[in-house]
């Protein structure tokens, strides 16, 4: 077996959250064995994408699901659902939109332009509202023209307020909304409050705080939408073809989530919250420098995740980049996140006892700048 030693690659605690880059999450035993049950046989793809898309909205409470590649993938189908809906013909004549229709009122409050390239991909066209710095729903509303095939609203840089009245205006115009809420759980509510708040489309990455396959995510809402995104979709010959996801990280999703909406999630996230203020505490009595638990309260923000911040008085003996660059290269190696105050640590993807590790190896770098 080819380990990461063989091929030289260290590996680190990671304090900073279920971020791609760093590898999403460590999925629990349970979906790393139905990953490698589902690979001893072979099925229809397509009939496991329908039946276990029909699973999942059944065990989540929504309308309809389908498992994408990925949570930039689900957007990306989800743009070609809108462009196509179910008529084949359409979505193998992607990227071509004859209609015209092809238009994606979108704001660039969200710099994960990916997603903007996503929607052109499939033969989408970005209309964009507002500035980068912020967008109110009167710049989305207004934007909707007889060519707009969709709103796009991104979940946590958006408000729900902004998205209970895009959806409002969008629909009476005749127009679907889809939303990325890739990195929106918990609260494990999202997963249907957002469909119920009228979105047509929502995407989840099913790999981070779900704790599935890495190349997983999840498009839910609408039935006739739904299907048009699995259409679009792999093993389908159309746009989605390379964006294949295989039996064994379908299955492994629908443990993932079944174990998801079985935890305790309040006393998760107060367990979280202790651990975030051993790693606050670090800051303790060191001058210069502050630590405090950030926890948002559930009806203020989408994200309601204990985090520590360790903030750095301006001008100190010592900064953020140096205590970032001093944690990555120590033993063990830490990731933390910067932010504009200093250092955000997030809980999400501690494993048991790393955030002692984290707390005590923070102190000591701390102590030694």
């Amino acid at each position: 077996m080819v380990t990461y030693d063989d091929l030289k690659i260290g590996t680190f605690i990671n304090a900073s959250g279920t971020i791609t880059t760093l590898g999403g999450s460590i999925m629990p035993a349970p979906v790393v064995a139905a990953m490698e049950r589902a690979s001893h046989a072979f099925v229809d793809l397509n009939e496991l994408h329908e039946k276990a898309g029909g699973k999942l909205a059944e065990m989540i409470g929504v309308p309809a699901a389908f498992i994408a590649c990925g949570a930039a993938s689900g957007m990306q189908l989800a743009a070609a659902a809108c462009l196509t809906g179910t008529d084949i013909g359409r979505i193998r004549g992607l990227p071509q939109v004859p209609s015209g229709t092809n238009e994606f009122v979108i704001s660039y409050v969200d710099e994960h332009t990916y997603i903007h390239q996503g929607i052109e991909i499939v033969g989408g066209k970005l209309a964009p509202a507002g500035t980068k710095e912020q967008v109110t729903s009167d710049d989305l509303i207004g934007a909707i023209t007889e060519r707009t095939a969709a709103v796009v609203h991104f979940l946590g840089k958006q408000t729900r307020q902004q998205l209970i009245e895009v959806v409002a205006g969008a629909h009476e115009r005749g127009v679907p909304v889809m939303v990325d809420a890739a990195a929106q759980l918990p609260p494990r509510s999202n997963l249907t409050e957002i469909v119920g708040l009228g979105a047509d489309l929502v995407v989840f990455s099913g790999g981070k705080g779900i704790r599935g396959p890495q190349a997983t995510g999840m498009v839910l809402g609408q039935p006739d939408l739904v299907e048009a995104a699995r259409l679009n979709g792999s093993p389908q010959s159309a746009v989605g073809r390379g964006m294949k996801v295989g039996k064994e990280e379908i299955m492994g999703l629908l443990t993932a989530v079944e174990l998801y909406l079985a935890q305790d999630e309040a006393a998760e996230l107060d367990g979280w919250e202790a651990e975030m203020r051993a790693v606050a505490a670090a800051a303790d009595g060191i001058e210069g420098v502050t630590g405090e638990v950030l926890r948002q309260d559930s009806g203020a923000s989408w994200d309601i995740v204990p985090h520590a911040q360790i903030s750095f008085v301006a001008g100190g003996s010592m900064d953020a980049a140096q205590v970032i660059r001093a944690l990555r290269q120590g033993e063990p190696a830490i990731d933390v996140r910067p932010n504009p105050a200093g250092i955000l640590i997030s809980p999400m993807t501690l494993q048991p006892g790393e955030a002692e590790i984290v707390a005590d190896r923070l102190r000591a770098v701390l102590q030694a700048e």
